[in-house]
């Protein structure tokens, strides 16, 4: 099997030109270049006081486009009404009228923009066909990565997946929708994301979520690989105090989990309980979460055409003349690959029990997550 780990080693370090004892407002600089397979993502999400929720994302490569070389700026925004009902609208530009600085997070495609340096950003988006917003971002949390961010694959490192984030900010500002403009304010969250590898060809699942407490900030990132990679576990956690944003204990790797599985409507089963114990010796850390409803459901596999012709017949009736653009996403194609992905995003209660110093503190919360189940059922795997 090929190897996955975390890079966190001394030499990992001297590679990527990163302080091990702090993070520099130029890792959240355009990290990758615009060769195939790669592309990155700088990723924003706000829950706001009148129930509105957000998702904004600007991205170098579109999915098709990291099969080519070259860049094809695009983002997307996504507005959640105090309703429920949500609205995804995407824009793009041309490299020529974008720029990506390599000395922080400063993205502008066209007149939209994502700026800022770990303690404040702006994001200004106006492309889009009906939404819109100017909000501002300021930083309740340190900007946190797990060793270097990068979790290398392969047996020389050939491959990497990453995450960079900064787990609580304070969001203020406006939201433009149904021909109206309404200030906003509320809790939001930061990551930025590069990576040189497909999520179908690198992982088996992932949970992926943060839990705000009043004593505690819980950021969760549980990496599991795919059957190439040994289904290798690699997580990324930390604890933080809610009140100063310092990270208050960070995982070794040392990690124990068992779950409570329940049969879901896309065929496979899914953790109804997941409970994590995360040891580093001198302090520990427990987690449990328990989905209480369910947010989304996406059945990429189940939703699938069955092979090309169905592909083609679909195309016809949805009124598409070019066929060259119906490739890949069949049941057939995922088959070969040896994955049945599927995905769903849970409302949850969360505990964190933290041992330090032989003291025990403990707090209990709501949260958003997701698990993102892009391989077959496999007891391997740990689900």
């Amino acid at each position: 099997m090929a190897k996955a780990r975390l890079m966190d080693r001394p030499e990992d370090f001297k590679k990527f030109g990163i302080d091990p004892t702090k993070v520099e407002p130029w890792e959240d600089g355009i990290r990758n270049t615009d060769d195939i397979g790669n592309n990155e993502v700088w990723y924003f999400d706000a829950n706001l006081d009148d129930g509105s929720k957000v998702i904004i994302g600007f991205r170098p490569k579109s999915a098709k486009g990291m099969r080519q070389k070259g860049f094809d700026p695009n983002l997307n925004l996504d507005i959640t009404r105090p309703n429920g009902e949500t609205t995804q609208e995407f824009a793009f530009a041309s490299i020529e009228d974008s720029s990506m600085s390599k000395d922080k997070c400063d993205v502008h495609f066209g007149p939209d923009y994502c700026t800022g340096d770990f303690k404040d950003y702006d994001i200004h988006i106006e492309s889009t066909a009906t939404l819109g917003c100017d909000l501002h971002y300021r930083a309740l949390t340190a900007p946190f990565r797990q060793g270097t961010s990068a979790l290398a694959l392969g047996d020389n490192d050939e491959f990497f997946y990453t995450d960079l984030c900064v787990p609580k900010c304070e969001v203020t500002g406006t939201l433009t929708y149904d021909d109206k403009t309404v200030e906003v304010h509320g809790v939001g969250y930061h990551d930025h994301q590069w990576m040189n590898i497909s999520p179908f060809a690198a992982f088996h699942h992932w949970l992926w979520g943060r839990m705000y407490t009043e004593k505690y900030i819980v950021y969760i990132y549980d990496f599991v690989c795919g059957e190439r990679f040994d289904f290798t576990r690699v997580p990324y956690f930390i604890v933080a105090d809610n009140q100063t944003g310092e990270i208050v204990f960070e995982t070794n790797g040392n990690i124990q989990v068992q779950t409570d599985l329940q049969e879901m409507s896309v065929g496979k089963r899914f953790p109804k309980t997941s409970r994590y114990l995360f040891d580093n010796g001198d302090a520990q850390a427990e987690f449990s979460v328990t989905w209480k409803e369910i947010l989304e459901t996406r059945d990429s596999y189940g939703d699938a055409p069955a092979d090309k012709a169905e592909a083609i017949e679909r195309a016809k009736q949805a009124g598409v003349t070019d066929m060259q653009k119906v490739v890949g996403g069949t049941k057939e194609d995922f088959d070969r690959a040896g994955v049945q992905p599927t995905y769903m995003r849970f409302f949850a209660d969360g505990k964190v029990v933290l041992t330090k110093n032989g003291e025990v503190s403990q707090s209990k919360g709501n949260m958003i997550y997701e698990y993102n189940y892009i391989g077959r059922e496999d007891p391997r795997a740990g689900v």
